[in-house]
């Protein structure tokens, strides 16, 4: 009676699913069956796109699928390519393999023969060939990710879609097989469109369907050549560090290379900022956006203190006749209570105010703000920032990386009292110390994630200290400008710097700062 074979397939990356290396492995196990006139194939099994290092065991399918057939025996023989094919994680496919064995079932490589568990070294080397196999998909991943990093680091192109602002040129570098290669460069006619995207988002106050507008208008094409901005695109466009000459590779940021700089860190943060407190179109709460297209100084940020319904700018004409018949306009600009005008029973509140007399009291508070920012000394601003950030360090980071290295220390140990356990060199059950990997490993991932966390914080915080102080840099430049500006500018600039002002019937202001100068203040004190 023949031995029934069940071959198991399996690629683990997208780019294999793409060349489909299923077919290979196919191939190869059916030839490795024919030379073996007493086996039989029976059932082929497929897995595609599941890494057999990332993944457990107790989370493939397909996996699973096989030990239940093994269980029920509906074939004698596993048969891969590679043993790596059953999976690469050191803590789980050795014994996932020796069940097999232990269930009656032959478990065998096209490439490395029979696996078997006839001694303790059988089980050594089926652990150290798992073990090499899991090692050599960390370093593959690593070698990976390095190789990028290093060309991130270099200042190298990685490829993709090039970043508008920037063109490709062969410089005389080659690769490794000895091929020309091109180099990211400054565009010098897209570079000035970003530079003017950067200025009308900060200085101008624009949005970015405002600006994809503008540009459309303009003709200016993207980077995929198609002649329609997108206010997504500019988005991206302006939060993206590459314009300050840093390259990005996943939560990686390289140094500034000053020949792929086109603006500076100061404007950078400042759009980042604008960018941040803009309220999304889609949110109910859209007090404070930055738009422009009304005349009204205070649109969007003005309310009814009788109901809390919106105030909204109107130009009112009015022409009268006078006693000579002769006939004169009067022109007015209102803020109007738009709840009191479309439903008058449900405000009580007066149905309009003169814009004028509101924006003439805005101002002063206005002037008022800035002459107050500009007495606070920044340099006790960066003293006090400075000892929040090390006092975090010194405290929960010490005590977080200590924690992680008691646990690494305690995974190598039972690492090693396992591969003694093989050998027969300790008296400790395998199948015990099988059982402390998945607690010990969580450990070790809780540390580390524990520490990741600690680290993250205080690059938060060093962050949240660079932005409040390129945050002052920007108030201190408005209050410069402030009163020369264009009225789109004063009305973007009030808008970053005040959330609400809520009007009352005797004119009575209630102004809410999104930016006060105690923040700074307490910051410094």
């Amino acid at each position: 009676m023949k031995k029934r074979v069940l071959c198991l397939y399996r690629v683990s990356t997208i780019g294999q699913v793409d060349h489909d290396d299923i077919p290979m492995q196919r191939i190869a196990c059916r030839e490795f069956i024919a030379r073996h006139p007493d086996w039989e194939l029976v059932e082929e099994v497929s897995e595609k796109g599941v890494s057999g290092y990332k993944t457990k065991t107790e989370d493939r399918d397909a996996l699973l699928r096989i030990k239940e057939k093994a269980l029920a025996k509906q074939f004698d023989i596993l048969l891969v390519f590679m043993f790596d094919r059953i999976g690469r994680r050191d803590n789980e496919t050795p014994f996932v393999v020796q069940w097999f064995v232990e269930n009656g079932v032959e478990v065998w490589s096209t490439k490395e023969g029979e696996q078997r568990f006839d001694n303790h070294v059988d089980k050594l080397l089926n652990y150290i060939r798992f073990w090499q196999a899991s090692g050599e998909s960390e370093k593959t991943s690593l070698r990976i990710r390095t190789k990028h990093l290093q060309m991130v680091q270099e200042g190298l192109y990685r490829g993709g879609l090039i970043p508008f602002g920037y063109k490709l040129e062969f410089l005389g570098r080659t690769n490794k097989k000895n091929q020309p290669v091109r180099d990211l460069m400054i565009d010098e006619r897209e570079s000035e469109i970003v530079k003017e995207i950067y200025h009308k988002t900060v200085s101008d106050g624009w949005g970015t369907n405002r600006i994809a507008n503008w540009l459309n208008d303009q003709h200016i094409p993207t980077k995929r050549g198609t002649a329609f901005w997108r206010a997504t695109s500019i988005r991206a466009l302006v939060r993206n560090p590459i314009y300050t000459g840093r390259i990005r590779f996943g939560g990686d940021i390289s140094e500034p290379f000053d020949h792929l700089r086109i603006i500076d860190d100061a404007l950078f943060e400042q759009c980042e900022l604008v960018i941040k407190r803009r309220v999304p179109r889609k949110s109910s709460k859209r007090s404070g956006n930055l738009r422009s297209t009304s005349p009204g100084l205070l649109t969007g940020i003005l309310y009814c203190g009788s109901c809390g319904e919106r105030l909204c700018f109107n130009h009112n004409t009015t022409v009268r006749t006078l006693a000579d018949g002769t006939r004169r306009s009067y022109e007015r600009d209102l803020y109007r209570c738009y709840r009191k005008v479309h439903s008058r029973n449900t405000c009580h509140g007066p149905s309009s105010y003169t814009a004028g007399l509101i924006e003439k009291d805005v101002l002063a508070v206005v002037h008022t703000y800035f002459e107050s920012i500009r007495s606070i000394p920044s340099s006790q601003m960066l003293e006090a920032a400075g000892s929040r950030t090390r006092r975090i360090q010194e405290d929960a980071l010490v005590r977080a990386e200590a924690a992680l290295k008691k646990a690494q220390a305690e995974m190598t140990a039972l690492e090693d009292e396992t591969v003694r356990a093989l050998t027969g060199e300790s008296t400790m059950d395998i199948a015990f110390l099988n059982s402390l990997i998945p607690k010990r490993k969580a450990n070790l991932e809780g540390a580390q994630n524990e520490v990741d966390r600690i680290r993250s914080e205080i690059a938060d915080l060093e962050k949240a200290d660079r932005s409040a102080n390129h945050e002052l840099e920007m108030i201190l430049s408005w209050a410069e400008t402030f009163d020369t500006s264009s009225r789109d500018t004063q009305r973007s600039v009030i808008a970053m710097l005040i959330d609400r002002i809520v009007v009352h019937a005797n004119y009575h202001l209630d102004i809410h700062f999104r930016i006060t100068a105690q923040q700074y203040l307490g910051k410094a004190s």
